[in-house]
C-alpha cells in the first residue's frame, strides 16, 4: 500500500519547533577563540624592577608599563628619577600610582585629587610621558575614577576582576579592546610567591579560548625571597616571557593598548597651611588623624592610642620591648595635601610637642623633622639637640627651631624619635613659622 509522504515544509516547521523547545536545555556556548594582548605591568617603583626585571625584558625585546609613586623616587628600595627616565628612553612606559601609594577611598576628595594629580605633575616635570594610572591596592570608587580622568589620565588599572584560580568565578577572562570603562581596567589577581608559571600561562590561554582580548599582568617584586607575598622570581618571569615569545603572543604597554593624547598636567587643590589635629583627639582606626606611625630598623614595638593625655582625652604611646637599631616615632602625616602643613623657603619653624616616658639616660631622643620637595618626595631634614631626658610621669615640653627651609621645600612633618628600649607618650603638637 502506498503511503503518503509528509509535506517537506510542515516537517521543517515541526523540527524547528522541537529545537526551540530543547535550546534552553543546552549549555551556553563559549565565545569563539580570539587573539590576546598581554601587558606586563610593574607596580610601586621597586628597585628590583630595574635590577632584576629590566634585564629579562631586554633579553626578550619586550616593553612594560611601570606604575611609580613620585614621592618614593630615590628612596631606599625604590627606583630613582634617573632610572625611570632611562626606562622611558628605552621604550618602556612610566605611569602614575599616586604620590605616596595612598589608599584613595580612605582620603577626602581633595586629598585624592592631590595624590593623583600631583603625582602626575611631578612625573611630567621629570620629562616623562605619563598617560595612564593604577589604583594602589586596587582600591577605587566611581568618584575616584572621575578624579583620575580630571587629572588628565587616559586610563586607570584596578587589581582583580578577571578570572583567577580560586577567585572571581563568573568574571570576564579578558578586557575588551578598548575597555568598556577605561578607568576600571581589570586584571587577574596580583602575581604572588604562590603564582606558578602554569598559572600565568593559564591567564593567557583561558582568555584566548573565550574570545580573546587584553590581559594585564600585575607584578610587584621580582626577586628571590625579598617579599613573603607579592613577588615572583626572575626564573618564573624569564620562563613566562620565553613562553609568550615562542608562541607569538602580542605584548604591549598599556599606552599602546589605550592610546590617546598626552594631556596637560593638572595640579591638585592647594594644601592646608596649618597643623591638623594637634591634640590627637580625632583618629582613624586608632591612629590619630593626620598623623602616621613611623620608624625603621630592627626593634619590637607596640602602639597604643591612649587616654593618658596631656590635654584633652587622647595621646599616642609607643613601647619598644626589644631594640637592635632604628627608632619608632609618631609623626605628622607625610602626605601630599591637607594634613602636611606648608612651608616657605627661607623661613625657620619652631616645632614642639609634649612628651613623657622612660628610656636609658643619654639615649638620643629628639624631635626629627622632614621636608617634602616640589616633586612630592619626603626626606629627613633636621633634629633637635641635645637629646631629651626621660620623664616617667611628668609631662615635658620638647621644642626647637629649625634652620631656614631650603629652596624647593613645600611641606613639613615632625615627631619625637625613640631609638632605644623603653616607652614614650606624645601629645599636643605645635608649629609656628618664624
Amino acid at each position: 500500500m502506498n503511503r503518503r509522504q509528509l509535506p517537506l515544509v510542515p516537517l521543517l516547521t515541526l523540527l524547528a519547533a522541537l529545537a526551540a523547545l530543547l535550546l534552553p536545555l543546552a549549555p551556553a556556548a563559549h565565545a569563539a577563540p580570539g587573539p590576546v594582548t598581554v601587558s606586563l605591568t610593574f607596580d610601586d617603583g621597586s628597585a628590583d624592577h630595574y635590577s632584576a626585571a629590566l634585564p629579562i625584558l631586554d633579553d626578550h625585546g619586550m616593553k612594560a608599563t611601570f606604575y611609580v609613586n613620585s614621592g618614593r623616587l630615590g628612596a631606599s628600595g625604590y627606583l630613582t628619577a634617573a632610572q625611570v627616565q632611562q626606562l622611558q628612553s628605552e621604550g618602556h612606559e612610566i605611569a602614575g600610582h599616586t604620590v605616596t601609594h595612598a589608599r584613595l577611598p580612605d582620603l577626602s576628595p581633595d586629598d585624592q585629587r592631590r595624590e593623583i594629580c600631583n603625582d602626575r605633575v611631578a612625573l611630567l616635570n621629570l620629562g616623562l610621558t605619563v598617560k595612564n594610572f593604577a589604583y594602589p591596592f586596587g582600591a577605587d570608587t566611581a568618584a575616584t575614577q572621575g578624579y583620575v580622568a580630571d587629572c588628565g589620565y587616559n586610563s586607570a588599572r584596578d587589581v582583580g576582576g578577571l578570572v583567577t584560580p580560586g577567585s572571581c568565578g563568573g568574571c570576564p577572562y579578558a578586557n575588551t579592546v578598548p575597555p568598556t570603562n577605561p578607568y576600571a581596567v581589570r586584571t587577574n589577581d596580583s602575581v604572588t610567591t604562590s603564582t606558578t608559571l602554569a598559572t600565568l600561562q593559564s591567564y593567557v590561554t583561558q582568555a584566548e579560548a573565550n574570545g580573546g582580548g587584553w590581559v594585564p599582568i600585575v607584578v610587584h617584586h621580582v626577586c628571590n625571597g625579598c617579599d613573603p607575598t607579592y613577588a615572583t622570581t626572575p626564573a618564573i618571569l624569564d620562563s613566562f616571557l620565553d613562553w609568550l615569545a615562542a608562541r607569538g603572543t602580542a605584548v604591549a604597554t598599556v599606552d599602546a593598548v589605550i592610546g590617546g593624547p598626552l594631556q596637560p598636567g593638572v595640579p591638585g587643590p592647594a594644601p592646608g597651611p596649618t597643623l591638623q589635629n594637634p591634640s590627637l583627639e580625632a583618629s582613624t582606626s586608632g591612629v590619630p588623624t593626620c598623623f602616621q606611625l613611623g620608624g625603621y630598623g630592627t626593634n619590637t614595638y607596640a602602639w597604643t592610642y591612649t587616654t593618658d593625655a596631656h590635654t584633652g582625652s587622647r595621646a599616642e604611646r609607643v613601647d619598644i620591648a626589644a631594640y637592635t637599631d632604628g627608632d619608632r616615632k609618631l609623626v605628622t602625616r607625610q602626605d601630599s595635601g591637607t594634613c602636611a602643613p606648608t612651608v616657605t623657603a627661607g623661613h625657620t619653624y619652631t616645632v614642639g610637642l609634649w612628651y613623657k616616658g622612660t628610656w636609658p639616660a643619654g639615649t638620643p631622643v629628639k624631635i626629627s623633622a622632614y621636608l617634602r620637595n616640589a616633586a612630592g618626595t619626603w626626606s629627613y631634614w633636621t633634629s633637635s639637640s641635645p637629646p631629651y631626658a626621660p620623664s616617667p610621669s611628668a609631662w615635658q615640653h620638647g621644642v626647637f627651631t629649625t634652620p631656614s627651609a631650603p629652596s624647593g621645600s613645600t611641606a613639613i612633618s615632625f615627631g619625637l624619635s625613640l631609638p632605644a628600649a623603653g616607652n614614650a607618650t606624645v601629645d599636643d603638637f605645635s608649629l609656628v613659622q618664624n
